[in-house]
């Protein structure tokens, strides 16, 4: 009998335990997703970075003083909720509005951008030569006003302003004599999201930040983890397999077409899309003489690229300034014809001293996955197509792309490829960073120009449009006489999300991917 009511109480117990733990209030799921990409982390400084991917790193941890609208190429308010500029356009005042937090709690003051921008102007990082080209100095004379002084006036300073070197960092995170290009903690900011974890060759973690002014969506992402994979090939596969949510930058055309065709699977155009150009450094030979510049423009066939290696998915391009901007044009259709010219580019090799015995000699540098699975398809045509000529003698090269990046920008290659998309929706933001003076050497090219430096400053600080365009006009017909860089073609951005995890994402032509603003199901 009384083993009856120790198995009977047991049972009371069991039954009660049950009933709590149904009662019990039942554990949050952390909403987490899992974007791919095939890009690499350069820089986590906020007062050097100069990469798209980093930047997207920087934009979902922290707010530059204006930024863009959601999913437009338009520049709207960021940590500034107004602005306005002296009579001589020399200066520009920043106004910050209330709420901006970081995630330990402690607020945004002035000071935390002027020590951003201030270091940028001090270090020479890589975004060194764009900073000084617009900026002679900064101050905040309280808490709530940023104050920037200009070398020239520049009519969409604003738009300037939505750059990764005018975000916050508070004191102490960075040192104020060195850069930290892969911050111990990650980074931290203002924005959405916080760096909880990262590994440069595996994936950054991002968690909410508690104290985010904005706040975030019912259905957004708790946390967000960002994998870096070697090529676009393994990264599709990736998506497919359900291994990741986002396939994002870069998949290249021949992906995008594939994915397009799975079920389950919806692929993104972005509305915009990056450049692609050769690199030619003039501070080395042979690439300082103008006539060797000339004769490759001469020898370069865009179209067959296209064709023989994109199937048509990409569009050649004959400026770095794309169709849709002011002043865009077709200028080294003008000044080398669209096809091959072999017979121009020998006369002009000639002239410098190449023949059959002595060719033009020089090394070829490009990224194998960093651009997609057919970057060393471009390249092997690019060899053809300059040899085709008895004249010249290629050495293709290949790095990946961490190392690359630095070294074709920072002056240790004679020819390199690279990829370029606006930092701001203008044309000046096509030709200042490649042509200006100042900032070419940190682009790798090494141009100087006095005429050109004078039309592109008078271009940055004109208000009329009618000028503007023919001060770009002129620009450009001088940036394909000296063949500054060589344009190549332009590619569309797209990414590739599984149906049965989001719901949406917000890009745009901007290229800003906003992590917050995905609707996950």
């Amino acid at each position: 009998m009384k083993r009856h009511k120790l198995i009977l109480i047991a049972s009371i117990l069991v039954v009660a335990a049950v009933i709590l733990a149904s009662c019990a209030p039942a554990e949050e799921e952390i909403k987490t997703v899992i974007i791919g990409v095939t890009d690499e982390i350069s820089s986590l400084d906020f007062s050097d970075a100069y990469s798209t991917h980093d930047w997207e790193l920087m934009r979902n941890v922290n707010v530059p003083l204006t930024d863009f609208v959601p999913g437009k190429a338009e520049v709207g308010t960021g940590i500034a909720e107004s602005w306005e500029v002296s009579a001589d356009d020399l200066t520009w005042t920043f106004h910050l509005s209330d709420g901006w937090k970081y995630p330990d709690g402690s607020e945004l003051v002035a000071a935390d951008v002027v020590r951003t921008v201030e270091r940028a102007m001090t270090l020479e990082g890589d975004i060194h030569g764009v900073v000084v080209a617009y900026i002679s100095g900064i101050e905040a004379p309280d808490d709530k006003t940023v104050v920037i002084h200009l070398v020239n006036p520049r009519g969409d300073f604003p738009q300037i302003a939505s750059m990764a070197f005018t975000m916050p960092t508070q004191e102490g995170v960075f040192p104020a004599d060195e850069l930290v290009f892969f911050p111990e903690e990650g980074i931290v900011g203002v924005g959405p999201w916080q760096m909880v974890e990262y590994d440069p060759a595996e994936q950054v973690v991002l968690e909410r930040n508690p104290n985010y002014k904005k706040g975030f969506g019912a259905d957004a992402p708790d946390r967000v983890i960002v994998k870096y994979y070697e090529d676009a090939t393994s990264m599709a596969l990736a998506v497919e397999n359900g291994d990741i949510d986002i396939s994002w930058r870069i998949l290249g055309p021949p992906e995008v077409q594939r994915l397009s065709e799975v079920e389950g699977l919806t692929a993104v155009n972005t509305g915009g899309g990056g450049i692609r150009y050769l690199v030619l450094n003039e501070a080395r030979e042979p690439m300082n003489d103008k006539n060797v510049r000339q004769a490759l423009a001469y020898l370069l066939d865009r179209d067959e690229i296209v064709d023989r290696v994109m199937q048509g998915t990409v569009n050649p391009l004959y400026s770095m300034v794309p169709p849709g901007f002011l002043a865009a044009g077709e200028y080294f259709v003008d000044r080398f014809g669209a096809g091959a010219n072999v017979s121009a580019a020998e006369d002009l090799l000639r002239a410098s001293g190449y023949s059959e015995d002595n060719p033009l000699v020089f090394d070829l540098w490009y990224p194998p996955e960093h651009y997609g699975t057919h970057a060393a398809q471009i390249f092997q045509v690019l060899e053809q197509q300059f040899e085709a000529t008895p004249l010249i003698q290629v050495n293709l090269q290949s790095q990946e792309w961490g190392t690359y990046v630095k070294a074709c920008t920072g002056d240790e290659y004679q020819a390199c490829y690279l990829g370029w998309f606006f930092d701001y929706p203008d044309t000046s933001n096509y030709l200042d960073p490649f042509a200006e003076s100042a900032s070419s050497p940190h682009m790798g090219i090494a141009y100087a120009s006095e005429q050109m430096d004078e039309l592109l400053h008078a271009g940055g600080a004109e208000s009329d449009q009618a000028v503007r365009a023919q001060l770009y006009t002129d620009a450009q017909e001088l940036y394909a006489e000296d063949v500054v860089t060589i344009p190549m073609h332009m590619e569309a951005e797209y990414a590739v999300f599984r149906n049965e995890t989001i719901s949406s994402i917000t890009i745009g032509p901007a290229l800003i991917f906003d992590y917050e603003l995905i609707v996950m199901k």
